[in-house]
């Protein structure tokens, strides 16, 4: 059970899941931040429990301005670079929640996603609904499901090319 964030399987200890939303709260408090450094002023809005697949979005004024999914990944920049080769891996359905957001609402959907030592922020879906930064896809095992146990499902691996490296912390 490693490297999951939001619906974590039920088995998972609550320190776990609090700390998960520690670090979601971080990983947008972070971006958020560095918006207003930039003349940005974006307030967060979280989906509720039963909106969407995505974890909320950034609204600018009275506009939405994207849809946003948050990850927390237990590695830092040199290992993501390095062994991981530069890929971040998030579900499929991710990516087809934010297709569907651009489709509705004509605007694109950013993974952050909170490393241990900075903010990697990046485009996966534009806002005519178009995969950004999809290395590759795989029908694969994985760690989550509801009851705790392993399931097999699709995962795009995104590339880092292109992304916005963010300092966290003061």
């Amino acid at each position: 059970m490693k490297q999951l964030l939001f619906g974590l399987p039920q088995g998972v200890p609550t320190e776990l899941r609090e700390e998960a939303a520690r670090r979601e709260t971080e990983a947008v408090t972070a971006y958020i931040r560095h918006g207003v450094s930039q003349g940005r002023f974006y307030y967060w809005n979280k989906s509720g429990a039963l909106m969407s697949r995505l974890d909320g979005v950034l609204v600018e004024g009275n506009a939405l301005v994207k849809a946003v999914e948050v990850k927390w990944r237990r590695f830092d920049w040199d290992e993501l670079v390095g062994p991981r080769k530069g890929e971040l891996m998030i579900p499929a359905d991710k990516i087809l929640a934010g297709q569907a957001f651009a489709y509705l609402f004509k605007l694109p959907t950013m993974l952050l996603t909170l490393l241990d030592d900075c903010l990697v922020a990046q485009m996966i879906v534009s806002e005519k609904g178009e995969k950004l930064n999809v290395l590759r896809e795989a029908y694969e095992q994985s760690d989550k499901s509801t009851d705790g146990g392993r399931i097999y499902r699709d995962n795009c691996y995104i590339g880092i090319e292109g992304a916005e490296r963010i300092a966290i912390g003061l």
